[in-house]
């Protein structure tokens, strides 16, 4: 009889035993699904983000794109020898080719939350894939943009120093003296030859890679805010 009392004992304790730990992993599991589930808010939150920076920057790009092509045949001209000292007077742009550029900043605050974000349980390659992109595109891109910058200081600081015409060429005076330099000295034709390589040739081939793939990134975003 009293085998009898114990073993009724053990078994209730061995069921309120296996409650308790099925009652555990139940409020473990919750907890890991409510887990994942602000999780996945939450990458879903920076990609939005990220979305939105995106499509500044390709808004930016473009204009810096169509700047330049309306710009291009003036370059042209130039390097071809073909402007004329009228061209000067009529499209004020000629005179400014060698010291002013449109600049590009690009929005990151997506891409530094995403960098902070924890990304080691996700198996969907999205995250990295965004990472390693704006890490390429933007380093290459400054490198460009720096080259941009630089050249745009030293024709400042050379022409600054060395003719009497900087004064009423930066007060957007018209000036014969500079006309006569830009169409007579070889050194003016190599600094508009050196911009047009740098933004040509560089920079925007540069800036189009950075849109190419970025909207294959906003394709990407499109189809996980789907899920």
């Amino acid at each position: 009889m009293k085998n009898k009392k114990i073993g009724k004992y053990i078994a209730y304790a061995t069921g309120e035993i296996i409650l308790v730990v099925i009652g555990i992993l139940i409020a473990v599991s919750l907890n890991n699904w409510n887990s994942s589930r602000k999780e996945k808010q939450q990458l879903l939150n920076i990609y939005g983000i990220i979305e939105s920076d995106l499509q500044n920057d390709l808004k930016e790009i473009d204009e810096i794109q169509s700047f330049y092509k309306t710009v291009d045949p003036l370059y042209t001209k130039i390097l071809n020898d073909s402007v004329r000292a009228i061209d000067y007077v009529i499209n004020p742009q000629y005179t400014y080719l060698t010291i002013g550029f449109p600049e590009i900043t690009f929005n990151k605050r997506g891409y530094n939350q995403l960098t902070d974000f924890n990304t080691d349980s996700y198996t969907d390659s999205l995250p990295t894939q965004i990472i390693e992109f704006y890490t390429e595109r933007l380093r290459e891109i400054k490198i460009d943009d720096d080259m941009r910058a630089t050249d745009f200081k030293e024709n400042y600081s050379h022409f600054k120093k060395n003719y009497t015409w900087w004064a009423d060429l930066i007060s957007f005076k018209p000036n014969k003296e500079f006309v006569a330099y830009a169409l007579k000295d070889p050194d003016y034709k190599n600094r508009v030859a050196t911009i047009y390589f740098i933004t040509y040739k560089v920079f925007l081939p540069e800036l189009e890679k950075f849109k190419k793939q970025a909207k294959v990134i906003l394709e990407e975003i499109g189809k996980r805010k789907k899920e």
